[in-house]
């Protein structure tokens, strides 16, 4: 079912079941369209757009500490190995970190952990993290999750870190899937699209009250790359100053 407007629930299992079965189907040699979602093309086209756009953003200095909260088959461990001190990736689907783990990426761990139980004792790696990766994760949690995942990144946070957000967002208003049957995804997919504004409340606000400032945002993708008329991608980089 669609939803406009809304604030509905969504239920993680039904989440989980969607992406053990991407994890299951995935293209060995086109692992990105198992969390992308797009041809294998389009998939890659987006991949490296992101990557080319956000790396320069994020002003790596080597010795960064990354928590990557929904890494999927692990693209940002690939795209960041030999550049950062060490990163942990965190996904609550097996599958996916089969994938990821597929690949020997060095100063690089998984955890099989959803984003709603992240907390200090539960980490394989002790925080401080300097550096915070959430990619298209708040779709896949309910309200009050979103704003507690915030506040958990606030607390593992190091004096300087910075967190780094790409988000599909609602263009109009709000939009839920809940059990949605997608001939596109050849499955029911299950999502919430927020507005921009929806998402700063529930997101953005929490980590400013924790001493984070907005320093980047826009819009992600050229029109080229873009094939959704109700959702758009965007980036944030919010920075802690120490």
């Amino acid at each position: 079912m669609r939803y406009y407007g809304d604030a509905r629930d969504i239920d993680y299992t039904e989440t989980l079941r969607f992406f053990e079965d991407r994890g299951r189907t995935a293209l060995p040699n086109a692992p990105e369209t198992s969390t992308m979602y797009q041809q294998g093309d389009l998939a890659r086209q987006r991949d490296q757009h992101e990557r080319a756009t956000v790396e320069p953003l994020l002003g790596l200095h080597g010795d960064e500490r990354v928590l990557d909260i929904g890494c999927g088959y692990g693209r940002w461990a690939r795209a960041l190995s030999g550049r950062v001190h060490s990163y942990l990736g965190l996904d609550f689907s097996q599958g996916l970190l089969r994938l990821a783990q597929s690949v020997n990426v060095p100063n690089s761990r998984f955890q099989c952990l959803p984003a709603q139980q992240i907390e200090e004792s539960a980490l394989l790696q002790p925080p401080p993290f300097d550096l915070f990766l959430c990619s298209g994760i708040l779709i896949y949690l309910n309200d009050a999750d979103v704003s507690h995942l915030a506040q958990s990144i606030a607390a593992l946070a190091s004096q300087t870190g910075v967190c780094y957000l790409r988000e599909p967002m609602a263009v109009s208003e709000r939009l839920t899937l809940d059990r949605f049957p997608s001939a596109e995804l050849n499955n029911d997919y299950s999502a919430i699209y927020r507005t921009a504004a929806e998402c700063h409340t529930l997101f953005g606000r929490h980590l400013e009250n924790a001493g984070f400032t907005l320093t980047d945002q826009q819009s992600l993708y050229p029109p080229e790359l873009c094939n959704r008329r109700e959702t758009e991608q965007w980036i944030y980089i919010w920075r802690r100053s120490s």
